[in-house]
């Protein structure tokens, strides 16, 4: 069975487009996103809109929560926060789209793999509303703090999106606990794909990449994942996309440009060259 995984799309539509053509494409058997569907870029309802049509099964990212209102975000995220408050303003004219966006679950599961904006191993205790705290990033400390609960954690592979920087961690079987020089981190050079073969006995934590960007591998290009079990592979895709489409409606936004981080986005796809 062949599946497609994409998320963090951040009100980019045009990259969602390209992601959606290369969806079709690949013909998959079945579809997750892995959240964020909104937030960052100013155009929160173009995405929601789309991807609610389609309804393909999706998590909650922690911009969709943000947007929502669920919980507060850390107060040094002040760019993050005026995103998250201009998206939200923008979707509460949109009839039950903050309702959609809280009752997306924090997690979805198949027989072998397990779909998530971030990790399993910082979801809320049951019963407990989620918080910001459980939208880390994958950075050393936080892999290696969670490397024996990835040992023993019952889903041979992680799908989960947030960090915008395309990764598949690899865990092989140890006689010893997990250390992490253990870790293998199979990563795509720049602007090209990547296909991992599995190997039995390994577990893998897919990190997808950003369909909308912001893009911190500084590729400004869509990503997505095929996993094939029948083939026991993982494709890292990228996808152009109209950047100079999307750069001159940046550019020529009233609120976008107030943004640091957006402006460090709007140089990287003013440097890039326009899609085919």
């Amino acid at each position: 069975m062949k599946r497609f995984f994409f998320g963090d799309i951040h009100g980019n539509e045009y990259a969602l487009e390209a992601c959606l053509a290369c969806l079709h494409g690949s013909r998959p058997d079945e579809v997750y996103c892995l959240g964020d569907l909104v937030g960052w870029l100013p155009f929160g309802d173009r995405t929601l809109a789309r991807m609610r049509s389609l309804g393909f099964p999706t998590v909650a990212g922690n911009h969709d929560l943000l947007v929502a209102g669920a919980f507060k975000d850390f107060p040094e995220q002040l760019d993050r926060m005026r995103a998250s408050a201009f998206n939200a303003g923008l979707l509460s004219t949109v009839p039950g789209a903050i309702d959609y966006l809280l009752g997306l679950p924090l997690f979805l599961e198949g027989e072998d793999f397990i779909v998530i904006h971030h990790s399993p191993f910082h979801l809320p205790a049951r019963g407990k509303a989620p918080s910001i705290e459980c939208f880390d990033y994958l950075t050393a400390s936080v892999l290696e703090s969670c490397l024996g609960e990835w040992r023993r954690y019952p889903k041979r592979i992680i799908f989960s999106g947030h960090d915008h920087v395309p990764a598949v961690y690899e865990l092989p079987e140890t006689v010893a606990p997990p250390r992490p020089e253990d870790v293998t981190v199979h990563r795509p050079s720049a602007g090209r794909e990547l296909t991992v073969r599995l190997n039995t006995g390994s577990r893998y934590w897919v990190k997808a990449g950003s369909v909308g960007g912001p893009y911190r591998d500084g590729v400004p290009l869509a990503n997505a994942v095929i996993y094939d079990d029948r083939a026991e592979t993982i494709t890292l895709l990228t996808m152009p996309f109209a950047t100079d489409l999307l750069h001159r409606e940046l550019v020529s936004h009233f609120f976008a440009p107030t943004l640091p981080t957006i402006r460090k986005y709007m140089d990287l796809l003013g440097g890039a060259l326009p899609a085919a």
